[in-house]
């Protein structure tokens, strides 16, 4: 038998399959190990010609992916990939995390150098001195920062540029779940007596925040358009959200989910019918200095959106709860944590709940109250015993 030329590989005749196989050992570039290819066909010099294009595809990928540092590839990701199909929020979170996170620390490593160990180094780096002053940064934004890195590099996978992810072999970071914090009836009342007596506008933002379970960036971009007075319904289309340019009316809400109608008491509905009223006559007194594309239920003087960062942090933490002598660690986004209480505290299926909230799934419902239902199994206990 004469020695085999390079990249040759091992051919053999297979008399039980009839055919011809070939085998071509060649490098992985991110794991340095040998790995074999086998190709079969019923003539050999076909079987070799197809060995021989692989390993060059090989050489070839793994010079170029030497050559293509992780900044560049995850800024043409970023920029091509994924600006023009997220919204503008998402796109201005993960520009933040790559610019932040990810360049300073790896954005110089080639492709095919990044590997498991350097990886798992580099979030635990990240979580003790991540933050912009080189203190700790949370658990949850380092985990984001790695799931965002293992879709970028997902891609990567995808242009043959590496032939695995290796952030898949990496462990996230281990969480602490905080608990939320739920309003008691009493604190409600205050909240509310307080908010009427500060505004009609603060009164109607908790009133509706309560009782409907609406995101405050929903709260603030609904309009009377999308309010069903006879079947006493609201339907969410849109949200109010800040991006670097300023505040900003999104046409489509958080998510798929989020685009969602849910109906109310009878009592928000005729409270809406007043301020639609009140809305209406300023409308007609001020006229072209009036916002005319749009009718806000939550406006500004002329008509235009308000800001709803703006009432979170100043008008609610600043006036409201300090007025009512209520916690300053409630948040404005608890009275959509206790909306959810009440239906839970009242029976709801939490199907119907995370409709109501707009969650993508009710996954997402369970894992954020799990503890609120399972208060109730007592209740499910002695529904059963009543059977038996």
């Amino acid at each position: 038998m004469t020695k085999r030329a390079n990249n040759e590989g091992s051919i053999y005749w297979d008399e039980k399959r009839k055919r011809f196989i070939g085998q071509f050992s060649y490098k992985e570039a991110e794991t340095g190990k040998i790995k074999r290819k086998k190709i079969t066909g019923t003539q050999k010099t076909k079987v070799l010609r197809e060995g021989k294009a692989f390993l060059d595809n090989i050489a070839k990928q793994a010079q170029i992916s030497s050559a293509v540092l992780l900044k560049n590839f995850i800024n043409n990701w970023l920029e091509n990939t994924v600006k023009p199909t997220v919204r503008i929020k998402t796109y201005e979170r993960y520009e933040c995390a790559i610019r932040r996170h990810i360049i300073p620390y790896i954005g110089d490593l080639a492709l095919v150098e990044i590997k498991r160990e350097n990886l798992q180094k580099y979030l635990s780096d990240l979580k003790e001195r991540g933050n912009c002053k080189g203190g700790a940064l949370s658990a949850t934004t380092v985990n984001a920062v790695r799931r965002l890195l293992k879709t970028a590099m997902n891609v990567a996978v995808g242009d043959g540029l590496i032939s695995t992810n290796p952030v898949e072999q990496t462990k996230a970071m281990r969480t602490m779940k905080h608990p939320i914090k739920i309003f008691s009836e009493e604190d409600y009342k205050k909240i509310l007596a307080t908010a009427k007596a500060h505004s009609t506008k603060s009164y109607l933002i908790m009133r509706l925040a309560f009782e409907t379970g609406f995101r405050i960036g929903e709260i603030f971009g609904l309009e009377y358009g999308a309010v069903d007075f006879s079947e006493r319904i609201i339907c969410v289309r849109q949200t109010i959200v800040s991006t670097k340019h300023g505040k900003k009316l999104q046409i489509m809400a958080k998510n798929s989910s989020s685009i969602r109608s849910i109906k109310v008491s009878q009592k928000l509905i005729d409270e809406l019918k007043y301020f639609q009223s009140l809305h209406t006559i300023r409308k007609e007194k001020l006229k072209n200095k009036y916002e005319q594309e749009h009718d806000f239920i939550i406006e500004n003087i002329d008509g235009s959106f308000c800001d709803p960062a703006y009432f979170s942090d100043k008008v609610f933490k600043k006036v409201l709860l300090k007025r009512a002598g209520l916690s300053q660690e409630y948040r404005m986004h608890d009275c959509r944590h206790t909306h959810a209480s009440w239906l839970i505290a009242k029976g709801v299926k939490p199907i119907v709940i995370s409709k109501r909230l707009g969650h993508k799934s009710i996954r997402t419902t369970l894992d954020i109250y799990s503890h609120l239902i399972s208060s109730t199994e007592e209740e499910a206990v002695q529904a059963l015993e009543n059977v038996l």
